[in-house]
């Protein structure tokens, strides 16, 4: 008689990543390119429209400009680290050159990687890849 094995269904599932950037070219671009290598991709345009998709499904990973409109994404990365449901979000942000101040802080507060802007798809997709195991 044949054993079965059941999968645990999060080995299964693609992993979710929430993009978010107010530069709509942006967000199009990498939903595009992390949708093609097989994830499951999310997008805001500014950080509370991210808070507000965030609890609605958690994802395994955020990417996110810094300067946006309505909540940037420090302010984003300051909520999602006070949250025990979210601390533990791995953050990726995309940031332009001369932003050092801003980045300093999203140091503190728990960035995980930084991504200068202009930057190349295929080099985020690597990262996005390490970060996830995918």
């Amino acid at each position: 008689m044949p054993i079965l094995c059941i999968a645990n269904p999060e080995d299964i599932m693609p992993k979710k990543i929430l993009v978010v950037d107010d530069d709509v070219a942006i967000v199009r671009m990498i939903e595009f390119k992390l949708k093609a290598a097989g994830f499951k991709v999310t997008c805001a345009f500014n950080g509370q429209e991210a808070l507000d998709k965030i609890a609605e499904d958690k994802p395994d990973l955020l990417i996110s400009d810094i300067n946006m409109p309505q909540m940037t994404g420090i302010e984003l990365i300051q909520q999602l680290k006070k949250s025990v449901q979210t601390k533990d979000i791995p953050v990726i942000i995309l940031t332009a050159r001369g932003e050092d101040e801003q980045r300093e802080e999203a140091v503190k507060i728990g960035t995980n990687v930084f991504i200068n802007k202009p930057f190349a798809p295929a080099k985020l997709l690597e990262i996005v890849r390490q970060m996830t195991g995918e």
